[in-house]
């Protein structure tokens, strides 16, 4: 049926009809999966900046025990902070991807690509 009302729309003995709620149903859709689908990819290129700034963090705590004198003052400390911080890291981290990354993969996955024929 829809073959034979484009044919007779492109021979001119009918009118094309459009929905124009409908059509800015699916605008507003295309934009609301775009928007998602922009803040999801910045929310994970976010997530890799803090696994690698922890990375990173984890490399200069090492490097800072290597040199740390063991007659300075402080050493006795020094590996309770370096331990705290880490632990502080992976906490960030993994509420990070637990409250946003993961919500944002469950939301983003709920809307298939909408293909406008």
């Amino acid at each position: 049926r829809a073959v034979l009302s484009q044919v007779l729309q492109k021979l001119g003995k009918t009118m094309e009809t459009k929905d124009e709620q409908f059509e800015v149903c699916v605008q507003s859709l295309n934009k609301q999966q775009g928007d998602g689908n922009r803040l999801f990819k910045d929310v994970k290129a976010y997530h890799a900046a803090v696994k690698a700034m922890h990375d990173t963090s984890k490399r200069l705590s090492q490097t800072l025990r290597e040199v740390y004198e063991p007659e300075w003052n402080g050493v006795e400390d020094f590996a309770v902070i370096t331990e705290s911080e880490d632990l502080l890291w992976n906490d960030y981290e993994e509420k990070l991807s637990d409250q946003i990354v993961r919500t944002m993969e469950n939301y983003t996955s709920q809307f298939p690509e909408v293909k406008v024929t």
